[in-house]
């Protein structure tokens, strides 16, 4: 079974700010992001993305790799059927929102039966119709980061 669990620290820094109603369905996306991240709940994760997200990571190596949604789905979805503990954690999150487009900045934290990896992510997401999706993720595990 997977352990995977929204971090209390998210919930507390986003939530804190006086919002409008645009503010808090941003900071749903952002929960279910991390939320939603669980074996049984990944079709509904897929939602929160639009179907031109596009996703880049950064290599050790110094290279980028970039995917679609599909592409990246895919591997979601294989990572989360092995049926290790998984768990990903955000910390530190910096939420930017102007009008209808929005940054979010954060710390991540993948714990994978017991060991942890850190990195950074950003998301950028877009109001469409009154429901913000997410259009591109990057990221660096921190070994990766290093230039």
């Amino acid at each position: 079974m997977l352990d995977v669990a929204a971090p209390a620290l998210a919930f507390a820094l986003i939530a804190a700010a006086p919002s409008s109603d645009a503010d808090a369905r941003l900071r749903r996306v952002v929960a279910d992001y991390v939320g939603l991240y669980r074996r049984d709940t990944l079709p509904q994760w897929r939602g929160l993305f639009l179907p031109s997200f596009t996703v880049a990571s950064t290599n050790a190596d110094g290279s980028v790799r970039t995917r679609n949604l599909d592409e990246f789905y895919g591997a979601q979805e294989r990572y989360l059927a092995s049926g290790r503990a998984i768990k990903e954690e955000l910390e530190n999150l910096a939420i930017e929102r102007k009008g209808r487009l929005a940054s979010v900045w954060a710390d991540f934290v993948l714990t994978d039966e017991g060991e942890r990896s850190r990195g950074k992510l950003c998301l950028l997401l877009v109001e469409e119709k009154g429901e913000w999706l997410i259009h591109s993720l990057t990221f660096a595990y921190d070994e990766a980061n290093r230039p």
